[in-house]
């Protein structure tokens, strides 16, 4: 029996895409310029920084997890993902907000305390409710393999486009408006976006291949600790967790420490604009190919050459350094690369979440995808801690106009140097994540499962 697939219009697409956008008027922000805003307008250490984002993003996968089993038995009106993304958007704005606003009056224990509470309320709950449902909702949107790809292809242009605005952005805004008014700005513009995707697009699940109603009930009713026990035994857990740290940990690293290379390096904090235009720009362009280039050739194949190309981008930019046409040039490789991979990992998600359920019978939509955020998470937090304490150990002066020749240095490893071997690392995880090749008969044999058990049903 064929299985019945929906395909979605672009307009939702389109809409679906706006939510990483508000995800990352926010994220974004945090991720390029926090470390800044806490070294030299705060006057928090590096190595404290380093420290409170590792200790953060450690407790957020433990969060992620938690909210995975929450977001797998949540019934409500508008459905699961859905209903968490309209209920985080004022948890993300206020985060976001209460983040970059430290009060000057406080002393620099109250600083580092007032820091660390507001980024854990941001990243542990706000953020992980915000991005997990997000997530999700790829899956429970569509089965529809063709428009899960173009939907996040979209995604991420939108992203990319955004990211380079950014960049250019921040700087001069902070100067005139400062960093709490900025955030107030961005805040009520994620809100905006995201209560865009909440209004238009639609969760299906009685269309969804999420499981038949007992499927269902028999989720819904594990135990926490059997969930997990099921969820281990997904071999494809494991290499998609591998791919999203080594990915989320080099998102970090190339914009938390791009601001200081370009500022002490480059001797131009604008240049950090240029490179990421040229970064985003090349995956921008490069995106509106992959849908075609992945039905032609698969995933498997667009995402080895994607993680061969950025790892060749970084040694590029690297060998150029400081000359930066050649940075940029390296910057335009690792943005070509980076294409298939950002349009590809959020899809093998939902390819795993059916193999699961293929292989032992439970679908697991919201625990895979909280598994998944956990990499991500995890990532994040080290590739944000790697920064701060690779300026610490590299004795990174706030004060200084110009850095020691051993500062330059360890911004140089950190910032070339790591990201060529955890991109390696990926690469390797990679081919051992090959769910192409078995994905038809994935979606031939749970179609005729579920017409079996509704045949069943209706004869009872």
């Amino acid at each position: 029996m064929e299985k019945k697939t929906y395909a979605i219009s672009f307009g939702e697409r389109f809409s679906y895409a706006l939510g990483d956008v508000g995800c990352n008027f926010v994220w974004s922000t945090v991720a390029a310029f926090l470390t800044l805003y806490y070294t030299d307008s705060v006057g928090i250490s590096a190595a404290v920084v380093g420290t409170i984002m590792l200790v953060t993003r450690l407790l957020d996968g433990v969060t992620d997890l938690g909210f995975g089993v929450i977001l797998d038995r949540t019934k409500s009106r508008f459905g699961k993902a859905r209903a968490w993304i309209l209920w985080s958007t004022p948890m993300m704005s206020i985060g976001l907000i209460l983040l970059f606003s430290v009060p000057d009056s406080l002393s620099e224990t109250g600083k580092i305390i007032y820091a660390s509470l507001t980024y854990i309320f941001l990243a542990c709950f706000a953020y992980t409710a915000s991005n997990l449902s997000y997530n999700a909702l790829l899956t429970l949107m569509t089965n529809d393999n063709p428009s899960k790809i173009s939907a996040n292809s979209i995604r991420f242009m939108c992203t990319s486009v955004f990211v380079i605005i950014l960049a250019y952005v921040v700087p001069p805004l902070v100067d005139v408006v400062g960093w709490s008014m900025m955030s107030v700005i961005f805040a009520v513009l994620s809100a905006l976006c995201f209560l865009t995707t909440f209004f238009v697009v639609k969760e299906r699940n009685d269309s969804v291949s999420i499981a038949t109603d007992s499927d269902k009930k028999q989720e819904e009713d594990l135990p926490v600790l059997e969930s997990f026990k099921i969820l281990f035994k997904n071999r494809y857990f494991y290499t998609i967790c591998i791919m999203f740290l080594m990915y989320y940990i080099n998102n970090a690293i190339f914009n938390g420490m791009g601001v200081y290379f370009c500022r002490d390096i480059l001797h131009d904090i604008n240049y950090f604009g240029s490179i990421n235009a040229c970064n985003m720009g090349a995956k921008f362009v490069s995106l509106m190919f992959v849908p075609f280039l992945a039905n032609n050739f698969g995933k498997w194949k667009l995402m080895m050459m994607g993680w061969g190309a950025m790892v060749l981008g970084m040694a590029v930019m690297y060998l150029s350094s400081p000359h930066i046409e050649g940075v940029m040039a390296g910057a335009i490789i690792r943005g070509l690369g980076n294409a298939p991979i950002s349009a590809g990992l959020f899809t093998i998600i939902a390819d795993a979440v059916e193999y699961g359920e293929w292989k032992n019978g439970v679908n697991q939509v919201g625990l895979t995808n909280s598994a998944t955020s956990f990499g991500m998470k995890v990532g994040v937090g080290l590739g944000s801690a790697i920064v701060g304490w690779g300026l610490a150990f590299g004795e990174y002066d706030p004060s200084l106009t110009v850095q020691s020749d051993f500062t330059l240095f360890t911004e140089q490893v950190v910032f070339f140097i790591l990201p060529i071997v955890t991109f390696s690392i990926a690469l390797v995880a990679m081919y051992f994540t090959n769910i192409d090749k078995i994905y038809p008969q994935i979606i031939k044999d749970l179609a005729e499962r579920r017409s079996k058990a509704k045949e069943a049903v209706q004869t009872a």
